[in-house]
């Protein structure tokens, strides 16, 4: 009898060990992306209205409307981003007028597919990927994000010494 007890404790064990190991569940991990986030087209993180316009012309975009004088501190502009045409929202922190984030919205759904393959290409694999939504982030807080909806795609890149400097001048609170 104490040999069949033994045996079915080991029985039991391997069954547990068996049942555990195939139980699988999501682990976040902290990815740091091997390049940089580095500048948005011809804009450098941190320039001014004034140099962030320039910088849309040299990058054949026009700028169509600056609400840089309120909050959110927002210039828009048109033109062609991954060979699609998109909107872009350049973000200004709310005194010093730095450029600390870009969004680029397309209405053509078929960009995601593009933009995540070209993404990953430069970054490598996403710090977190969820369907419809991935995003890369840095040590810097700098932070990089690829979502869809059932009408837009959007890529929002934000530097992160200015997304700290933004939150410093109170660009999170809406008036």
């Amino acid at each position: 009898m104490d040999l069949r007890f033994f045996i079915r404790m080991i029985f039991i064990f391997s069954l547990m060990i068996t049942f555990l190991s195939t139980c699988t569940t999501r682990i976040w991990v902290l990815k740091e992306p091997p390049v940089p986030l580095g500048q948005f087209l011809s804009s450098n993180w941190g320039d001014s209205i004034d140099e962030v316009k320039r910088a849309i012309g040299r990058d054949g975009n026009k700028w169509f409307k600056d609400d840089t004088n309120k909050s959110p501190f927002t210039l828009y502009a048109s033109g062609n981003y991954l060979d699609f045409p998109a909107l872009f929202s350049y973000f200004f922190t709310p005194e010093s007028k730095r450029l600390y984030r870009v969004d680029v919205t397309f209405s053509d759904l078929s960009v995601y597919g593009k933009a995540k393959d070209l993404l990953i290409q430069k970054f490598k694999e996403p710090s977190y990927c969820g369907p419809d939504l991935n995003h890369w982030s840095w040590h810097d807080k700098s932070l990089l994000i690829l979502q869809k909806d059932s009408t837009h795609v959007q890529i929002s890149y934000s530097s992160g010494p200015f997304l700290i400097r933004n939150q410093k001048e109170g660009g999170l609170v809406r008036k």
